[in-house]
């Protein structure tokens, strides 16, 4: 039998300003969303823009023109990714983000916003459930699950803003890198 554990946010320097508002019921979502991916970026560093500049992600990204069902697209994202051996947790977030598109039948944009989206529910959730029912925080799970459709909407809407994807490998790389950086200023890559 199987555990789930909570494996939580660093406790380090690039962390402490993110873990002050996850959850706080006065910061707004979007606010809370940009502390979270400067602290992923502090992070992870390079190794970030690494994991979600992989090409079987672009590869998935183009495929969504084809209007692929989800079995045909998983099926084929799965011998993409066949052998990779990094980046494994931005392919599992491409898993999911593909079979949601494909099966809203969502564009090259909208399969990357689901990605990142996808990302920004897994940082938010390693701390979200320390902080439900704490003083200034959020007070239940309602509250937790209503966050983190903000937290997935605010992504969404600030990769859209970015327009179509990139997709030839120099022009994903610096498409991802925009991602990365709209996201941690808040919605604006300057």
């Amino acid at each position: 039998m199987g555990t789930s554990r909570n494996d939580r946010s660093p406790m380090t320097p690039p962390w402490k300003m993110a873990l002050a508002v996850v959850g706080t019921s006065d910061v707004p979502a979007s606010r809370q969303g940009t502390e979270i991916w400067r602290a992923v970026a502090a992070e992870r560093g390079e190794k970030l823009l690494r994991d979600f500049s992989n090409q079987s992600l672009a590869e998935a990204c183009r495929w969504m023109s084809q209007r692929l069902s989800v079995q045909e697209a998983l099926a084929r994202f799965q011998q993409a990714t066949k052998y990779e051996s990094n980046a494994g947790l931005a392919i599992d977030m491409g898993r999911r983000a593909l079979a949601r598109c494909a099966a809203e039948k969502g564009d090259a944009t909208s399969f990357v916003g689901e990605l990142f989206a996808e990302a920004v529910s897994y940082y938010v959730s390693r701390d979200l459930p320390s902080y439900v029912g704490a003083k200034g925080r959020i007070a239940d799970a309602s509250e937790a699950i209503r966050l983190k459709h903000a937290l997935r909407e605010a992504t969404k809407q600030q990769v859209k803003s970015l327009g179509q994807p990139k997709l030839g490998p120099r022009e994903w790389r610096g498409y991802i890198s925009n991602v990365l950086k709209t996201l941690q200023s808040g919605g604006t890559s300057e």
